[in-house]
């Protein structure tokens, strides 16, 4: 009797042992799909979003999140080349369930892999700049070949404008400072340069990111370029939106 008694007890403490770690399960799972379903909103369109949330947890209206990872593929978003690559990392969240807005946050990190053949796809989208070829030359220059129009004045079709820059951050987003503007071999004076500086950047601006993370540091990569940032929302967190 009691043998049966305490196999009794112990399979009720194992049952609700199971009970609670699958209700946590499902917390998760149903923020994880929340989110997912609005990250195309918020930051764009992409070939794949894979959402994993650790630790959350309903309390009245807001859900505690302990951990967000964001893992996007292909990330296409106005304004801005595909990205490659975009991985978001978010601690500590509080997220308004009802406005689905993001109330508070800890720490966030992010970073996006950008490919040369994806600078050069936007940067063709510009106005004033046609059949754009990128090459990158670590650590931190790339080199562009384009056709160009400056001040309404457009180059013959067969003439290329080479342009050397060095990839930096400024004011939290990517932008190309130029270096040297040579076209058909000759070099250009300083107004060209300001010209093309303006149409084409920012390159990459990752403000629109759920976190509102800002460009930190750039690498140059032979095949792509690396960038991360971060972001702990002291202020504004009203506009924040998952």
């Amino acid at each position: 009797m009691r043998s049966k008694a305490w196999q009794a007890h112990g399979g009720a403490t194992l049952l609700s042992l199971v009970l609670w770690l699958t209700g946590c399960a499902t917390v998760d799972n149903r923020v994880e799909q929340l989110i997912a379903a609005e990250l195309p909103r918020v930051i764009g369109a992409a070939a794949r979003y894979d959402v994993n949330v650790a630790g959350a947890r309903e309390s009245g209206e807001s859900i505690d999140i302990r951990r967000v990872r964001i893992v996007g593929a292909r990330v296409e978003r106005a304004g801005a080349p595909v990205l490659e690559r975009v991985d978001v990392t978010m601690i500590d969240l509080v997220v308004d369930r009802k406005e689905k807005r993001l109330q508070s946050l800890g720490t966030a990190d992010a970073s996006a892999l950008l490919l040369p053949a994806d600078i050069a796809a936007f940067l063709d989208t510009r106005p004033g700049l046609d059949n754009v070829q990128v090459i990158l030359f670590p650590p931190y220059e790339i080199s562009i070949e384009t056709q160009f129009a400056l001040g309404g004045f457009a180059l013959p079709r067969f003439t290329r404008a080479r342009i050397r820059g060095r990839l930096l951050v400024s004011d939290g987003r990517l932008i190309m400072e130029i270096i040297d503007l040579r076209v058909a071999g000759f070099p250009v004076g300083t107004i060209p340069i300001i010209v093309a500086e303006k149409l084409m950047n920012p390159l990459v601006d990752l403000s629109a990111m759920p976190a509102n993370a800002r460009v930190t540091s750039v690498q140059v990569m032979p095949d792509a370029v690396v960038l991360t940032g971060s972001s702990n929302l002291i202020v504004d967190r009203s506009t924040t939106e998952f």
